[in-house]
């Protein structure tokens, strides 16, 4: 992740994670473990990358990030 850049990601699967992970959230990545394959959310730990897309500075519908 490039210094000064904010990952944006929204929730693709919740599965054993409902009350944590809200489907179709978007939510900042404080640290990509890219190695680990996992994205740790501020404040709310450590996640498989798997449950995640990457949403595009462009994207239309992305909203403020959630979770902060």
């Amino acid at each position: 992740m490039e210094t000064g850049k904010n990952l944006l990601v929204r929730c693709i699967d919740n599965t054993l994670q409902r009350d944590t992970l809200s489907l179709g959230r978007v939510y900042e990545v404080t640290r990509d473990l890219e190695r680990d394959g996992y994205y740790e959310l501020s404040g709310l730990g450590r996640f498989s990358r798997t449950r995640f897309e990457v949403v595009q500075p462009n994207d239309d519908d992305a909203d403020a990030p959630q979770g902060s």
